[in-house]
């Protein structure tokens, strides 16, 4: 079960009584990690391939169209379900938008039961060829025999899909934010997705059901965080749940079903808007607005860029105009760490252009695979971003400022601003009035679309309160009252599930594998001690006109795998900075 933008400290036993609970019954994951940029679809795809971005190929929610039809200029919207359907049909991927199967298809694969239900987009993710489905197979030739798919825009198979479609809620605009949706699905998952289960279980195959709510994402994003709007949509989120664990405990199957309550990122509120790619056409480094020399794909608290190859043919070329946007973001107060797509060049030259400092519990330096090939930039690579086939030349994170709370931000009555074409502009304040005040604050980026505002929620960005997400488990797998302090992150789930199911590790074609862990330090037997962890420091710094531009990021280390933990960026004047 997914609670969609669900940040850790939102779990209390005021507002959400049955997730306090569950956390405290069975195992909660005490040092959870979204994975950046801290957006739906791409947590979507970790959580279901157990892949980082960088390997399973989906590096934002709005992404230009990429190879075999790169850089044309058009963005599409993967929380889309055309979008999806679009990019998977066979003058695309087909069927290989994701690098490799998610958890849902390696189980249909062995004869077992899938069930998809909740919020368009990431629902689809989990099993995103269902709409090539013919004669029992999908257009790789992979099996869909038992399941149930149910999102806002899609429903199969038939007749059951059409009985559901006829009593679906209409979408609601406004209070909770398609409340009565979640509650819909979650009625699926418990009337027609859980006996289907069961069955599937008795006759010896697995079988999982996937359900994600809208909430309190929908709603945190429309009135803000700490308003009533938003502790109602947690309280309602948290109802759906427990009438699912009632469900699941009066279903007789108790002690064989595990339930893993995660959330795909966190959350943080609107400090000011800005729009990078008018700002870039102002600067003179981006032909127009609708030009496609250079291609912003704005992710709320991440923006994309990409370059056109016809107007930059050259290595040259490009080096010089992403350095030139570089300078450009860095010098502004919104930007937190850049990350270019390739690594820093090993050169002498290229070294000594660049000054780094870290520290790796006591000491240590970024190196040249940590350290972008632009001058102050990390590379993609060291956040488990770089994709050779589809990566954007950037990934510009915006700054999230963590321990700053929204009491002067959230509500109609306090001003909003947003930087454009045109400057600092002042803006409508859409957000609702504020109950409680609620820590981080991010920039944010959403291009020409006049819906966002200061005060209202958003995530996207590197920082603390969207990277580090909720994550609990209860079950007959997972001990008991356990608090897991190692790091976990998105990617470990699907592995996890895997361990639980005993199916075989997903793989994609040319043998493309997970990047995640089994979570074994949780599970039940507890024989499987937690893996040792370290955290490393890297920086990367940058001197524009009197300013020293210095960028951090923290990656957590554990078992094999590497998790980004969070970022700060710092602007000295020249003479200050060590």
């Amino acid at each position: 079960m997914v609670w969609d933008g669900l940040r850790p400290d939102s779990v209390t036993e005021r507002d959400t009584p049955n997730l306090y609970r569950m956390a405290r019954q069975g195992v909660r994951f005490d040092r959870h990690h979204s994975l950046f940029p801290t957006v739906t679809m791409v947590n979507a795809a970790a959580i279901a391939t157990g892949a980082s971005p960088g390997t399973n190929g989906l590096e934002g929610n709005l992404i230009d169209a990429i190879p075999p039809k790169r850089s044309d200029g058009r963005l599409y919207s993967v929380e889309e379900s055309k979008s999806i359907m679009d990019l998977n049909a066979p003058d695309f991927y087909a069927g290989r938008l994701l690098a490799l199967d998610t958890v849902s298809q390696e189980i249909e694969r062995e004869g077992g039961y899938i069930a998809a239900l909740g919020k368009k987009g990431p629902a689809l993710i989990f099993d995103n060829r269902l709409m090539t489905v013919l004669g029992g197979k999908d257009e790789t030739g992979e099996p869909h025999k038992d399941y149930l798919f149910f999102s806002d825009d899609v429903a199969a198979p038939q007749p059951a899909a059409s009985k559901f479609t006829a009593a679906f809620p209409p979408e609601e605009k406004s209070g909770v934010i398609d409340g009565a949706r979640d509650a819909y699905f979650t009625r699926l998952a418990i009337e027609d997705a859980l006996p289907s289960a069961i069955r599937a279980a008795d006759s010896g195959h697995p079988a999982l059901i996937v359900l994600w709510q809208h909430n309190p994402d929908l709603t945190e994003h429309a009135a803000g965080l700490g308003t009533a709007s938003s502790l109602e949509a947690l309280a309602l989120t948290d109802r759906n749940l427990g009438q699912l664990r009632t469900a699941i405990d009066s279903s007789g199957a108790g002690d064989r079903t595990d339930l893993i309550v995660v959330s795909d990122h966190g959350f943080a509120t609107i400090r000011m808007r800005i729009d990078l790619g008018a700002m870039l056409v102002a600067a003179g480094i981006k032909h127009s607005a609708d030009s496609t020399d250079i291609v912003v794909a704005p992710g709320g608290g991440a923006d994309l860029v990409y370059l056109s190859p016809a107007a930059f043919p050259t290595r040259a070329a490009q080096r010089a105009v992403l350095q030139r946007i570089v300078n450009f973001a860095e010098a502004q107060e919104w930007c937190g760490p850049i990350f270019s797509r390739d690594a820093a060049e090993s050169s002498v030259a290229a070294t000594s252009r660049r000054a780094a400092r870290g520290h790796h519990g006591g000491s240590s330096r970024a190196s040249g695979p940590d350290l972008g090939w632009i001058d102050g930039t990390f590379s993609q690579a060291a956040a488990g971003l770089y994709n050779p086939a589809r990566s954007p030349d950037l990934i510009i994170s915006m700054r999230e400022i963590p321990d700053a709370d929204n009491r002067d931000f959230t509500g109609p009555s306090h001003p909003a601003f947003m930087i454009g074409a045109n400057g600092e502009v002042s803006t409508p304040n859409h957000s609702e009035p504020l109950l409680h005040p609620v820590k981080g604050l991010v920039y944010e980026d959403s291009g020409a679309s006049t819906r966002w505002s200061a005060g209202m929620g958003m995530h996207g960005a590197a920082g603390e309160r969207e990277i580090h997400n909720f994550c609990a488990a209860i079950g007959p797998d997972f001990r008991r009252g356990f608090v897991d302090v190692n790091p976990t992150a998105n990617t470990d789930i699907a592995p996890t599930i895997e361990q639980i199911l005993g199916i075989l590790p997903n793989a994609g074609p040319g043998g493309i594998a997970p990047t995640g862990r089994t979570m074994t330090e949780a599970l039940e037997d507890g024989s499987h001690a937690a893996p040792p962890a370290h955290i490393q420091t890297l920086t990367t710094s940058l001197m524009l006109q009197g300013m020293d531009v210095i960028s951090t990021i923290r990656v957590v280390h554990t078992a094999g795998e590497s998790y980004l933990d969070g970022s700060s960026t710092e602007r000295k004047p020249l003479g200050k900075s060590p």
